[in-house]
């Protein structure tokens, strides 16, 4: 019986959704697949797929096979390529998860760079500002912008980000420049919820106790929108934010309460430490990421 076989059956039908779709990924006829497939089943004692007419969804033992199974068809093939000499050839492919615009502005230009000198190496990059459990949901690789709080993870820190207050020099000529948190009581505020936005409350020194909350929103990118055509002040971090500082578009404001900044981490759990294109892309993103941090 051969498991390896049977393990890329049990990944290609998680990640394809169908017996047919991985038949077809792995060259093997839908016979041939259901014979595998259930011989695996059999043996374990367990279902590993609900099925339907056009669907398969994994079941709990599924899913907790398939985890393990892409890590260890991953680590195979690193065998296979030291044993025959390729060592200097990492390939395979690495799932990694970044904040969203973070991500779009820095991480995705630096992957492609990345993927352009590693042609043999695959990258599956989610971007999103929840915080995500890299080993739960199988990802090998995070960026972080915050401290790293997982003794499972090996956290490398390659710089911080700083939370800056913001407004349109239009909106600031017409209601004043605030010198302290407590003025913010005289001033329409932006809210937005992404990436655990501070918020005014979080501001060094006194802090207001009543806020004109004129808009909520759940990304910087409509905050800082709204800052642009004079609703009020705004909180972003320094990335999001420094293109409109550069070009006078908006303006920082309460500079000297500005809160601690917050770190920036490349995190991956400790069990992919020693995984050879894992640590070609970490290697790679620290060099890259560090010239704009």
């Amino acid at each position: 019986m051969d498991r390896l076989r049977q393990l890329k059956v049990v990944v290609a039908v998680e990640e394809e959704g169908s017996l047919v779709a991985a038949g077809r990924k792995l060259n093997l006829s839908l016979p041939s697949i259901s014979r595998i497939l259930g011989e695996l089943e059999q043996s374990l004692g367990v279902v590993l797929f609900e099925r339907s007419a056009r669907r398969c969804r994994a079941t709990e033992a599924g899913r907790v096979l398939v985890h393990r199974a892409r890590h260890l068809l991953a680590d195979y093939d690193e065998i296979l390529q030291v044993v025959g000499g390729r060592w200097n050839e990492p390939q395979g492919q690495i799932r990694m998860t970044a904040p969203l615009t973070f991500g779009r502005m820095h991480v995705l230009p630096a992957v492609c760079h990345f993927l352009k000198e590693h042609p043999l190496i695959d990258v599956g990059l989610e971007l999103s500002d929840g915080i995500i459990d890299l080993q739960a949901e199988d990802f090998d690789l995070g960026v972080r912008i915050g401290p790293v709080d997982a003794p499972s993870l090996i956290a490398k820190r390659i710089g911080y980000v700083h939370w800056w207050a913001l407004a349109s020099p239009s909106y600031l000529s017409r209601h004043g420049v605030p010198q302290e948190p407590n003025d913010l009581s005289r001033h329409h505020w932006i809210q937005h919820s992404s990436l655990r936005s501070p918020g005014p409350l979080s501001l060094h020194g006194s802090s207001p106790r009543v806020l004109d909350m004129r808009l909520i929103v759940n990304d910087a990118t409509s905050a800082l929108e709204a800052a642009r055509v004079d609703l009020g002040i705004t909180s972003a971090l320094s990335y999001q934010a420094a293109e409109d500082v550069a070009e006078g578009k908006l303006v920082r404001v309460l500079v000297d309460f500005e809160p601690e900044p917050l770190p920036v981490s490349l995190v991956y759990p400790e069990t992919r430490r020693t995984v050879q294109r894992l640590r070609r892309l970490v290697d790679f993103l620290t060099k890259e990421l560090r010239k704009v941090l």
